[in-house]
């Protein structure tokens, strides 16, 4: 905990796919305290990527007031709250708010033969592959559904009384590109009405004040000042300061995302996505490899039980444990490489013989992350035609001194470690303090706000390892991109 605190503070909901955190944050970008849960796993009747929606508003509440009880400024401190979540999660919700199905996660991929057939239209707005599956799987819900409430929405309805969101979670609707508006063109074309979306706010703008049911269960005060959020990548972009072109930001978390900011829409990002910004007026060009962080968590939960048990028995986290083994494997885990692209049932492992153990599999897991980077790294710089100097790494793997080494090697950049390594908290609170004032512009709120720890340069030795490594990956991606395209188009 800081004991020199500053006076206006700043909470943090962040809801992500698979956990929740609650964060105080001062208007130095210095976190105060913090809370983090891990959902419990889903019932065995929900769809592998589905969840209950309950659990997002009872994870994010019970973090809350956790992490207010352990900061001695208490609730008073706090001048306002705001919510980042991960995208793309389409709720049914009735006029009351009460959820009519589980929620539809981001990694979940359904759609129908309709939407396949509409896919130049709809284009990279996924969402809409979610809602029209509802329209024709289940109608009768699809026509009793006040709201596909965005999980953004779900929660500031939850907070406030109001279900809205913003461009960077509207964005995989029904939205029109240009006026970041609901396409009354593409509503009819797609039969998801718009008046079943939420309202679209700005991020950055006052939406409403914490209600006295909001207050009790999450140990806010009562009337605290709700500020519109933002997505989790886009918060992260503003927390990591990549808000320029020409400076770019990896997340590895449950996924690895590769962000760069622009000044405007590109309509054709090949394989990338070119998404708003948290910064109203501003996009974001995004490169996603979904499940990296996952393919970790599910090697750790199908082989790791010997190295939980030795965790629980001991202080040690089982992800140290596991990076212990890995980090005595050789670059480039002798030849190991994983393809991990799991979330559409495509991973692979290739060039796995008998020499290989587990810490092999480990390490190439944690490498794959480090090839999807470089990957959409190569990609960026080609299409903007620029050099990055340096890569801006956030999100939970970047706890880990052996990955932020691997990013290092495969990109052959110097990678720069935050002060806070969740930086889609600090995004979000950034957000609140312009917000409320405290800062003018979000320039001088990253600039007061963004600190460095450390900057990790590549080990010379390591770089044409990867390189050929990184070859080997490119052409699994060549054999699949097909499949991958047509898989989530």
């Amino acid at each position: 905990m800081v004991s020199d605190m500053s006076q206006r503070v700043f909470a943090v909901f962040d809801i992500g796919t698979t956990g929740a955190r609650s964060c105080l944050i001062d208007e130095e970008g210095r976190e105060l305290s913090r809370a983090y849960e891990e959902y419990p796993p889903p019932p065995r009747s929900l769809k592998t990527h589905e969840q209950v929606p309950e659990i997002f508003w009872r994870t994010a509440v019970n973090t809350m007031q956790r992490a207010i009880s352990t900061y001695k400024g208490g609730k008073q401190a706090i001048v306002a709250c705001t919510v980042a979540t991960t995208r793309d999660c389409i709720t049914p919700v009735d006029k009351s708010g009460t959820p009519l199905a589980p929620t539809v996660t981001w990694v979940d991929n359904r759609s129908t033969k309709k939407s396949k057939e509409m896919a130049a239209q709809i284009g990279p707005r996924k969402s809409v592959n979610k809602i029209m599956w509802f329209a024709e799987n289940q109608p009768d819900l699809f026509r009793k559904a006040y709201k596909f409430a965005t999980l953004d929405a779900l929660i500031n309805y939850k907070l406030c009384g109001q279900m809205v969101t913003e461009p960077a979670n509207a964005r995989f609707g029904p939205i029109d590109h240009e006026t970041l508006k609901w396409s009354e063109e593409l509503c009819e074309l797609t039969g998801v009405p718009a008046e079943k979306m939420a309202d679209i706010s700005v991020p950055g703008k006052p939406i409403g004040e914490v209600s006295a049911e909001a207050a009790k269960e999450s140990g806010l005060r009562k009337g605290t000042l709700v500020i519109m959020g933002s997505g989790d990548q886009q918060c992260s972009a503003l927390g990591t300061g990549a808000i320029e072109t020409g400076v770019v930001k990896a997340t590895t978390g449950t996924g690895t995302f590769v962000i760069t900011h622009t000044d405007k829409h590109i309509e054709d990002p090949y394989v990338m996505f070119s998404n708003p910004s948290a910064i109203p007026g501003k996009w974001i060009l995004e490169g996603v490899v979904p499940g990296t962080g996952l393919a970790f968590k599910w090697y750790r939960d199908q082989y790791c039980q010997s190295e939980m048990a030795l965790a629980a028995q001991s202080d040690k986290d089982v992800y140290e444990i596991i990076e212990s083994s890995a980090s005595k494997v050789p670059a480039g885990s002798d030849g190991l490489v994983v393809f991990p692209f799991m979330a559409y049932n495509k991973g692979i492992f290739y060039n796995l013989g008998f020499q290989h153990t587990k810490a092999h599999v480990a390490r190439a897991i944690m490498e794959a992350n480090g090839y999807g980077i470089q990957m959409y790294v190569q990609m960026m710089e080609g299409m903007l035609d620029l050099q990055f100097k340096e890569l801006r790494i956030d999100g939970g793997g970047s706890n880990s001194a052996l990955w932020r080494q691997i990013i290092a090697d495969c990109t052959n950049k110097t990678v720069v470690l935050p002060r806070s390594r969740d930086s889609t908290v600090i995004g979000a609170a950034i957000l609140a303090a312009v917000g409320t004032g405290v800062y003018q512009t979000y320039s001088e709120a990253v600039e007061n706000m963004f600190r460095v720890e450390e900057r990790r340069k590549p080990i010379e030795q390591n770089v044409p390892i990867y390189e050929q490594q990184f070859g080997v990956f490119n052409k699994l991606l060549i054999a699949e991109l097909p499949s991958l395209i047509e898989l989530t188009s």
